[in-house]
């Protein structure tokens, strides 16, 4: 087996011809359409980041608005609580001075009955106690 020279040479040449065209046709376009696809994945890495950062905030923005409704709720429910408590006290404070101002009308009233029967009993009083007595001598 010999090598010939001159078709050594031809293949080489014919190798690097190839190696152009093919650099040319196929490695350059599909090199530059992988930088491409690169970019494009890149660009939606970033899209993704800045929508997940996005979603941290609003969740984060909800989450206070949920907070200062619940809190907002509760100094409502505080509010109607004291605002009862306040009612209830009155109300219980005027019934009572209701129950005290009927206790003393009807203090009143008895110290009226009575003096009315005290003024009674002394004035019929001697003549009471005289029929007793002739009620008790004459048995």
């Amino acid at each position: 087996m010999t090598i010939q020279l001159s078709v050594t040479i031809w293949t080489i040449i014919c190798f690097c011809l190839l190696m152009v065209i093919l650099h040319h046709l196929l490695f350059k376009p599909v090199l530059q359409l992988m930088d491409r696809r690169k970019e494009k994945i890149a660009a939606a890495a970033a899209k993704k980041e800045e929508y997940e950062r996005l979603a941290a905030e609003h969740e984060a923005k909800l989450m206070e608005q949920r907070q200062a409704a619940h809190e907002k709720r509760q100094k409502q429910m505080k509010d109607a609580l004291e605002k009862i408590r306040i009612e209830s006290k009155l109300a219980i404070d005027g019934a009572k001075k209701e129950r005290i101002r009927e206790l003393d009308y009807s203090h009143a009233k008895a110290d009226a009955e009575r003096k009315e029967i005290l003024q009674v009993l002394s004035a019929h009083g001697p003549a009471l106690a005289r029929s007793f007595a002739e009620c008790l001598t004459k048995d």
